[in-house]
């Protein structure tokens, strides 16, 4: 199940974060037309569709009663509170900014991994961990304003929400498909997020035009819907630990596309950040395929 880097495996790693990284820019363009709260769901809402079609053939297949905690476990941090918190943390900071605090993902990852897979945590991916810590950090200390700060809050708790569903994902890839996995928990999901969504419908101002539905669809489809299904084939492909390392992925797309889309500027703590974070990019791939090695 575990092993080293091949064409597909790379081809899914990169899909997935890249998908992931548009969600801040693309996203951004709309904080101030639908409410955070309401977008996370509508964006659960669309994107549980394609996976429900994708998953059709294995509808039929029996969920044994003592996997079904991990469901809604992953269901209820990754698609209620990461959302809601995703979307919160994108509307009060900027996006390059959100998805770079994202990558800390690997520091709870490993550890839980560690503790609930038996996944070994190596000198290296310790090293990795720090490096994650220390580009985040610099980052944080970049910021300006209660929003900035309360932003990076939010990112750091949805960062350890998805912790949970990484490595729930990770226990049940051995014996469900990935689509189907990915599907039930974000039903799960939905069903927290409606509540909310409707709530903030009836209370805060929403500005519905054209635009905005197609960036909603774009969030839903593709940014949920299709990203929420390759990151469950990594899960299937790699360990939890290894594959979370490569968030940092996601930074980069995220920075790039602020750039372009948003016009967004950076400050030397994000380039410092950026460069320490990369550098966990490239000691992770070296690890993983060492490890490949040796195990055979």
């Amino acid at each position: 199940m575990s092993g080293g880097f091949s064409k597909q495996t790379v081809g899914y790693i990169l899909l997935t974060f890249f998908l992931w990284g548009s969600i801040y820019a693309v996203g951004k363009l709309i904080a101030g037309d639908v409410p955070p709260f309401l977008l996370a769901c509508l964006r659960c809402a669309v994107g549980v569709v394609p996976l429900a079609i994708m998953a059709k053939k294995y509808w039929h297949m029996p969920i044994d009663k003592a996997d079904r905690k991990w469901f809604i476990l992953g269901g209820f941090f990754g698609y209620f509170m990461n959302l809601q918190l995703v979307q919160l943390g994108i509307y009060l900071t900027g996006a390059s900014v959100a998805a770079l605090i994202n990558s800390l993902t690997p520091v709870t990852v490993a550890i839980l991994a560690a503790f609930l897979l038996n996944e070994k945590i190596t000198p290296v991916k310790c090293l990795c961990i720090v490096l994650a810590i220390a580009g985040t950090l610099v980052v944080s200390g970049g910021a300006s304003g209660k929003n900035d700060i309360y932003g990076i809050i939010c990112m750091i708790a949805a960062m350890c929400a998805f912790s949970v569903t990484t490595v729930a994902m990770r226990r049940l890839a051995a014996k469900y498909p990935p689509i189907l996995i990915t599907m039930y928990m974000v039903v799960i999901g939905l069903a927290f997020d409606i509540p909310v969504g409707v709530y903030t419908a009836l209370t805060q101002p929403v500005n519905v035009t054209p635009r905005v539905v197609c960036i909603i669809l774009y969030l839903g489809i593709f940014g949920t819907g299709l990203a929420q299904f390759s990151w469950a084939k990594c899960l299937s492909m790699l360990p939890a630990s290894t594959c979370s390392l490569f968030y940092p992925l996601q930074a980069i797309s995220s920075a790039l596309l602020g750039s372009v889309i948003l016009g967004e500027t950076f400050t030397p703590y994000f380039f410092w950040g950026l460069a320490l974070i990369t550098l966990d990019i490239f000691l992770n791939g070296w690890e993983t395929n060492r490890l490949a090695k040796t195990s055979h």
